[in-house]
């Protein structure tokens, strides 16, 4: 009886620290450029539709987020500890998703972002070709900053400190995706990308989490559930995105 005590919080402790490594990595992307806006807030809720541990413990998680933001343990840290103390290599390519997803959240990659991209694939246990890979297939969801954005940024600021007597507001928050437009971006294309590249699109999405590949290559019935969850929501993404262009 007390060894099933000893084992179940065992078990705990490492989900524990599975959820505090994931939510800290997608924390520390999101405020490397030194702010979190509300967008890579909606990217790293991604997370939970991803693993359905952190969707069951949601509370907990959230507040990790926030909590991590604050933290001196770095990306790489994280990630290192993550690949090679609780993570599969299954999980270690989601959460390299998710990182993606939270950088170009904003449709504008920024250089800071692009730095971490790189780096952080050798301490997830990832090839670093991964990053030419992804770069190519998002490269239609984003544009890269430039010093044209830093100068046009800096000039803001400096009119903003000119009247010292406005009171700061916060900007409005941003308009909230539409059902195709997170369809495409849950096949991974853009709407202005014509119909074979989003056939390829869906394809490459559906064989990357379908059920029955993941089973035989020996992935968890964890991992295969989520998997299938997800599948669904990929073919009703693509349903979404055939009506929308008469396919």
């Amino acid at each position: 009886m007390g060894e099933d005590i000893n084992i179940k919080k065992r078990l705990k402790q490492r989900e524990d620290m599975f959820l505090r490594r994931l939510f800290g990595m997608l924390a520390k992307m999101a405020r490397s450029d030194g702010k979190v806006d509300a967008w890579e807030t909606h990217a790293a809720e991604g997370a939970f539709a991803r693993f359905p541990r952190a969707a069951a413990r949601r509370k907990f998680c959230v507040r990790v987020f926030n909590e991590s933001k604050r933290s001196r343990l770095s990306l790489y840290r994280q990630a290192w500890e993550f690949a090679n103390k609780y993570a599969s290599p299954e999980d270690c390519l989601v959460v390299y998703e998710l990182l993606w997803d939270i950088s170009c959240a904003t449709g504008l990659l920024k250089s800071v972002h692009k730095d971490n991209l790189k780096g952080v694939c050798k301490y997830l246990n990832l090839p670093e070709s991964y990053f030419d890979i992804f770069f190519r297939k998002r490269s239609a969801t984003f544009r890269e900053w430039t010093h044209n954005d830093q100068k046009t940024q800096e000039e803001a600021r400096r009119s903003k400190g000119k009247d010292t007597h406005e009171r700061t507001r916060r900007e409005p928050p941003p308009r909230p995706m539409t059902a195709l437009q997170k369809a495409y971006e849950l096949i991974g294309c853009s709407s202005a990308d014509d119909d074979a590249a989003v056939r390829r699109a869906y394809r490459f999405a559906a064989k990357k989490c379908h059920p029955d590949v993941l089973r035989a290559a020996g992935a968890s019935d964890e991992r295969v559930a989520a998997a299938t969850e997800q599948m669904a929501r990929i073919n009703d993404a693509w349903d979404t995105i055939r009506k929308a262009r008469g396919m």
